[in-house]
């Protein structure tokens, strides 16, 4: 069962989930506008915005089950944790590393990619029944050091495509080449006064990634829409962040300021 917004049920219901990219197809899905209260047993996966954690949390909190087992997936350093911590009880991270994007009610793109977790026997649970959707899932232990790597990939492509309007293989150029370095740089040097190092080529494989990837960024669809970004999750977090740890990030505090003027000026 999908729990998404009035239109793009609407469209879900009247004509299934078309999923268009790699592959032209229509999925059946069950979409309803708001979740139901939850039977025992079942499996919650949260995907929203990060900046709306909170009223996820809100919304769910009196319609879990005792032993629901809740999972997110959201961009920011520790969805688990904030959600978690607004719902009172333990949350699995699950990182996507997917290029997808909205591209009207009841129609997606995907452009292939992977879903990372880490051990345990709840997280095995989760696994299982992602595997089963078709979705190819990879396990690693060290997802503390993934997820300031997913952090590190977001801090480029997010700002770099809603500021340009470029998809993320558009951003691989000379041109930016030394600013998506330096983001990079500025979140593993956090990373490393938070105890994580994350691989020496981490810039390198970012460009690689991107340079592969043909999809528009949420971040991008966001101000497209005149909705909310998640900038301050992103690099805005690292910016803050880094000052609480006597560190400079000015090339995320840059780009944090002037995705918060693009979005102003697009609510205006």
């Amino acid at each position: 069962m999908l729990v998404a917004r009035p239109d793009h049920v609407r469209a879900i219901r009247a004509g299934g989930l078309r999923i268009s990219g790699l592959e032209d197809r229509l999925v059946p899905v069950e979409a309803v506008e708001d979740c139901p209260v939850l039977t025992p047993g079942t499996l919650l996966l949260v995907a929203v915005k990060a900046h709306a954690l909170e009223a996820a949390a809100a919304d769910l909190r009196a319609r879990l089950a005792d032993d629901t087992v809740v999972a997110v997936l959201a961009n920011s350093l520790e969805p688990d944790r904030l959600l978690g911590e607004a719902l009172g009880r333990p949350v699995i991270r699950v990182i996507a590393q997917f290029g997808v994007s909205f591209e009207a009610p009841g129609h997606i793109s995907s452009w292939g990619g992977r879903i990372l977790m880490g051990p345990g026997a709840v997280e095995d649970r989760v696994a299982d029944c992602l595997a089963t959707c078709g979705l190819p899932v990879e396990r690693d232990a060290d997802l503390v050091r993934l997820s300031w790597e997913k952090l590190a990939m977001n801090c480029v492509a997010n700002p770099l495509t809603a500021l340009t309007g470029r998809r993320n293989r558009e951003i691989v150029t000379e041109a930016f080449r030394d600013l998506r370095h330096a983001l990079v740089a500025e979140v593993a040097a956090l990373a490393a006064a938070r105890g994580v190092v994350v691989a020496p080529d981490l810039a390198e494989r970012i460009d690689t990634a991107l340079s592969r990837s043909r999809n528009i960024t949420s971040m991008l669809q966001d101000l497209r829409r005149g909705r909310p970004t998640e900038i301050d999750f992103l690099n805005g977090y690292v910016d803050r962040v880094s000052t609480g740890q006597g560190l400079e990030a000015p090339f995320n505090r840059v780009m944090a300021a002037l995705v918060r003027a693009r979005s102003a000026t697009r609510r205006d």
